[in-house]
């Protein structure tokens, strides 16, 4: 019998296929009873695992020495003692042999015992021991079960994939060609699985709750990504109907697609420049494909996924191929904005209480200089190939940029006496993504050279809310009035200093938010490219007076009802007319 569940509209479009679950956590613990014939065969298997989390471990460490702190690098080598504590591999091993456990059942429970032992202590060292045990039971798990580790790649039939919640890494490592959507039972529109799905184009619903609970591999299944809806073995006739609406979807793409070559100008003339968001190399012909008119936020966080961190000519390359791709139109890149809903594999056993409001973005940078300067590095070099821009990420004070800049500047005389090419003029900009900045807009607009308006995160801080739990989705509001005179009063702080902002984050990326952004005075807009040729159709189809009269009009109201009423009617009629 058919199951309708409903959740999150991520990235829009319909799917009919097979379903294909992923296990829930790679914390997930299998246990079963092995027979004696097996025990040989599961020792193997444990010191396979033990041998594999060490070399990694050493790989990281090896990283962390040359770019990080020695704290966390000393957390590192107290990993590695415990893996070559020979009474802890003793009892492990013990648990399988005499109790005939597997191995990931026997890692688990002394693993546990361990915890336990040490948690009866009020103790700070023993606590962080605790951290140390649990970071290794979930390094040692994922790496016996490593086929399930190998599964994303390795998809060589069509699915929908389903899973409890997917990190960045997950997405980039999966057969992208052969998923058809995604549904999790986490996330939010402006989480990182969200804004993924919509950079590669695939249709995904998020924030259903428990969907997972209800699915099983092989399933049929009908992904509605437009109305948030996945049908679970559905009838025939649903079917039907479904191929229907996906092939009038589809033929209402096509014709939007014909929009790709056309000029980004509104009725009046005035010039709007649509840029793309890159966060995996993989999109650029994508982002080409659909006319963007530059880069305006790369992303750099996908170049740290691996268990290894990047070294100065792997970025150098990742930047340089991107900035050459793209030339003479404008890349800018946003240097490593980590923390928050971006934790690092290599900092994971250092998750803050309150990440979002932690070490996250420019403050990681900051403190971490020898990493950051390794990316300022590579950046600047780059900049010899094309047009790019250099980004620095959750500015919140002054100090912060004049830092950021001193240590670019300090690179760049290194560069200079090395008699290596860079741009000596390149840009060099700030998101504006918290109140504090935009409060203080005229300020900083006095010290760099662009602005980039980060609408996910300045929505999520102005609001106080998480943008990425699903049960406060309905509390998160770009087009809350605060929002709104925020952005008016960012936009008209660049204006007095004569400099450029853009604004990027998923507010843009929304149609019906279009004619209110113009009216505000945005003419710079950076997105996901699956939106692209909906909101060139109505940059195509607007004027500017008409948007500044109607973004003055909304700034009159107080009611957010009201406010998303008027956006809706403004929308739909536009819509109407250009039909």
């Amino acid at each position: 019998m058919a199951k309708t569940i409903t959740g999150i509209v991520a990235s829009p479009g319909i799917r009919i296929g097979k379903a294909f679950l992923l296990g829930k956590s790679a914390l997930d613990v299998p246990k079963y009873s092995i027979d004696e014939k097996s025990i040989d065969k599961e020792i193997k298997r444990l010191r396979k695992a033990i041998d594999i989390t060490k070399k990694d471990l050493l790989i990281i460490n090896k990283q962390i020495n040359i770019s990080l702190s020695k704290e966390i690098s000393d957390i590192f080598e107290s990993h590695l003692m415990i893996l070559d504590d020979p009474i802890i591999i003793k009892k492990v091993g013990d648990l399988i042999s005499q109790e005939k456990k597997n191995a990931e059942w026997a890692v688990d429970e002394i693993s546990n015992e361990l915890i336990r032992n040490l948690d009866s202590g009020g103790d700070e060292y023993l606590q962080d021991r605790i951290i140390d045990i649990s970071d290794l039971n979930r390094r040692i798990i994922a790496n016996l079960q490593e086929t399930i580790n190998k599964m994303l790649s390795e998809i060589d039939e069509e699915v929908i994939l389903f899973a409890s919640n997917l990190s960045p890494a997950e997405i980039a490592t999966m057969n992208k060609e052969m998923v058809l959507a995604l549904v999790t039972d986490k996330g939010g529109p402006t989480s990182h699985t969200s804004i993924i799905a919509r950079a590669l184009g695939i249709p995904a619903i998020v924030g259903t709750n428990d969907c997972t609970s209800y699915i099983k591999t092989g399933d049929s299944v009908i992904v509605d990504a437009l109305e948030g809806k996945i049908i679970i073995n559905p009838d025939k006739n649903t079917v039907k109907e479904y191929k229907d609406l996906k092939s009038n979807y589809s033929k209402r793409i096509e014709e939007l697609a014909k929009l790709a070559d056309l000029p980004s100008k509104t009725t009046d003339s005035i010039q709007v420049n649509i840029f793309g968001n890159i966060e995996f190399p993989d999109e650029m012909k994508i982002i080409k494909g659909y006319g963007a008119q530059g880069i305006g936020l790369l992303r750099s966080e996908f170049l740290f996924m691996d268990k290894s961190l990047p070294d100065e000519e792997a970025q150098f390359k990742s930047y340089s191929d991107i900035v050459k791709y793209f030339f003479p139109q404008p890349v800018t890149i946003r240097t490593l904005d980590v923390g928050g809903d971006k934790i690092l594999g290599f900092i994971n056993q250092n998750k803050e209480k309150n990440p979002f409001l932690g070490c996250r973005a420019i403050r990681f940078s900051l403190e971490h200089e020898n990493l950051f300067k390794i990316q300022i590095r590579a950046i600047l070099k780059a900049s010899h190939y094309g047009n790019a821009k250099l980004l620095f990420p959750l500015i919140t004070c002054l100090s912060e940029l004049n830092k950021a800049k001193e240590i670019t500047y300090g690179i760049m005389d290194e560069l200079k006496k090395e008699g290596i090419p860079f741009n000596e003029s390149i840009p060099i900009g700030i998101m504006i993504e918290v109140p504090s900045a935009a409060i203080k807009s005229d300020v900083l607009a006095k010290n760099c050279d662009f602005f980039s308006v980060g609408t996910n995160d300045l929505t999520q801080y102005m609001s106080a809310v998480d943008r990425v739990n699903e049960k406060l989705a309905y509390l998160y509001n770009p087009v809350d009035i605060s929002m709104l005179r925020i952005l008016k009063l960012i936009r008209e702080s660049a204006q007095a200093e004569n400099i450029p902002v853009s604004i990027c984050g998923e507010m843009v990326a929304q149609p019906e938010y279009t004619a209110l952004l113009l009216g505000l005075g945005y003419t710079d807009f950076s997105m996901s490219p699956i939106y692209m040729h909906q909101i060139k159709q109505i940059i195509r189809n607007v004027n500017m007076k008409e948007c500044s009269e109607f973004a003055n009009e909304i700034l009159e109201c107080s009611d957010n009802c009201i406010i998303q009423k008027k956006l809706k009617e403004k929308y739909t009629k536009k819509i109407s007319e250009i039909q």
